[in-house]
């Protein structure tokens, strides 16, 4: 049983169903159609009487990761993807009448300056959100990341630390002894250019390597790129195709959705009668409602500012509009892969991994930080790493890819969220799995996008990369780091004790701008970043 929020009396009933073990294998092929399905007998089964404890992760930390996999006499790679930790109300949109009620209160922050080179040019500067000058309301900025949030993260670095450094010995001790090229041979961090899934990793990275043990490195490099060209999420600018096979997905849902999806909308927002449209205002909803009653985020007065209607008779109404939003959104998720939208993202840790599967000259850990729409639920969705519901990532939510050398070849395990979920299976299963969904880039039709941010080369298409899956390693060694800007931002995430410092790289883009930033829907994408 678990309370809604501290100062609630509502608290929502306990567990009373267990889900039956049927599941949907997946079933590759060079086309990679047709194999994604919500027809999962005993979905209905799970009442979401406990998404308050999953989705605002009140445990804060996963567990420790399992031990070496039998047989496995060496770790040659691990490739982590982290959903941020908690955080602020993400959009200023309308929730209901009233919601302006209550407030956020922040103390984490940034201390800023900017570099040219490694040479500082500015002193620190700390960024401060002023009271009642924002757009939600208190002294956060919409999407901020929380304290609890970054100890979330922090915690999932120092069980990386526990099981790949302590362990396995895949990384050094410490970095006392290392210079930035050393660095980079070793550890790939990127993220997308928003602040809380920046800061989340750096949260990560400091729980991997402390203040300490990271030395006279002037700073950690953190990759990332425009908004507008970001692969980790549904962008239709990387992949054309998306956008239209969202209008279809959302004119062609069962009609048991599509009847709750009128009815919560004609009660909750009458403005919203399209499929999509009440869609994707109920995931909104679903934002306003978790970032009140969150007991890991900084919001009062809890519960009490939220329509008695959704919290009364055991949330009933709070759980149905979880439940309609979670499995729509989900087959979202799995309609969005049938048509390539995350072939670009499956190429750009494919290759690594192949690489080091190989025993070529690549990074040992690569750390991939963003939002649960992409990498985190794209990810579960496409490479089926999640069974029952609730499907919807927590936050915080960590998958790892880990590549194990093994007398017989090497081989391949998914852990999520503490648990192993696949695996171990051999390496030739992942690739033709992965084979696949990079090449269903090629039903994207994109314009030409770049997926080897790491080089100089000349930029590619999706489709001309998934043309030949046997050839997908880039011609240099991944990642280069060459083309970046030279003049970086540098920033460390300011809380308690402080965190390492990392220098924001940001990848070469041509063209308009094309995208918004922090809580906004972004121009020429198909979702919200959340």
């Amino acid at each position: 049983r678990l309370q809604a929020g501290p100062s609630s009396s509502t608290r929502l009933s306990p567990f009373r169903a267990a889900l039956p073990g049927l599941q949907v294998m997946l079933r590759w092929s060079a086309a990679f159609l047709g194999f994604l399905t919500l027809e999962r007998p005993g979905l209905a089964a799970y009442d979401y009487e406990d998404i308050v404890q999953k989705y605002c992760h009140t445990a804060m930390d996963w567990g420790s990761l399992p031990g070496r996999p039998s047989g496995a006499t060496k770790l040659l790679q691990v490739q982590v993807f982290i959903r941020h930790g908690a955080r602020t109300q993400c959009t200023p949109d309308f929730c209901w009448d009233g919601d302006s009620e209550g407030n956020w209160t922040c103390q984490l922050s940034y201390l800023e300056n900017s570099i040219m080179t490694n040479s500082p040019m500015t002193p620190n500067f700390r960024t401060m959100y002023m009271p009642g000058r924002n757009a939600i309301a208190g002294n956060c900025l919409t999407g901020q990341l929380v304290e609890a949030g970054f100890e979330m993260e922090k915690n999932n670095g120092k069980r990386l630390r526990e099981a790949y450094i302590d362990r396995e010995k895949l990384l050094p001790d410490t970095l006392t002894d290392f210079d930035i090229q050393d660095l980079e041979r070793e550890i790939f961090f990127r993220s997308t250019d928003v602040p809380r899934t920046k800061q989340s990793g750096m949260a990560l990275m400091s729980g991997l390597y402390s203040e300490s043990q990271v030395g006279a490195l002037p700073y950690l490099p953190l990759k990332t790129m425009d908004i507008a060209n970001e692969n980790m999420k549904v962008n239709t600018k990387v992949c054309p195709a998306a956008g239209p096979a969202a209008d279809q997905y959302f004119s062609d849902l069962p009609q048991g959705h599509v009847d709750e999806l009128k009815a919560l909308c004609a009660k909750l927002n009458p403005s919203k009668t399209t499929n999509s449209d009440c869609f994707w205002w109920l995931q909104h909803l679903v934002d306003c409602m978790m970032s009140r009653v969150c007991p890991t985020v900084p919001f009062s007065p809890k519960n009490t500012t939220l329509p008695p209607s959704l919290l009364s008779d055991d949330a009933a109404l709070m759980r149905r509009v979880w439940k309609v939003v979670d499995e729509v959104q989900w087959g979202y998720f799995q309609a969005m892969t049938k048509v390539g939208a995350f072939g670009a993202l499956a190429y750009d840790f494919f290759t690594p991994a192949e690489q080091a599967a190989q025993g070529g000259e690549t990074p040992k850990f690569l750390l991939f930080s963003g939002h649960d729409t992409g990498p985190m639920e794209p990810l579960w969705a496409a490479l089926d790493l999640r069974k029952n519901p609730p499907f919807w990532p927590p936050f915080a939510s960590m998958a790892v890819l880990e590549i194990w050398a093994m007398g017989s070849g090497p081989v391949v395990r998914w852990v999520s969220n503490g648990d192993v979920v696949v695996g171990p299976i051999p390496f030739a299963e992942f690739k033709a799995q992965l084979s696949a969904l990079v090449g269903s880039a090629k039903l994207c039709h994109t314009t030409p996008v770049r997926t080897q941010l790491w080089s100089d080369a000349p930029e590619t298409t999706a489709a001309a990369a998934a043309a030949a899956p046997a050839d997908l390693a880039p011609e240099r060694p991944w990642p280069l780091g060459a083309g970046l800007l030279a003049a970086v931002i540098a920033t460390s995430a300011v809380a308690g004790a402080g965190s390492a410092l990392l220098a924001v790289s940001l990848a070469r883009r041509s063209g308009p701008r094309a995208g918004k930033h922090e809580g906004e829907e972004m121009l020429d994408t198909s979702s919200p970043v959340i």
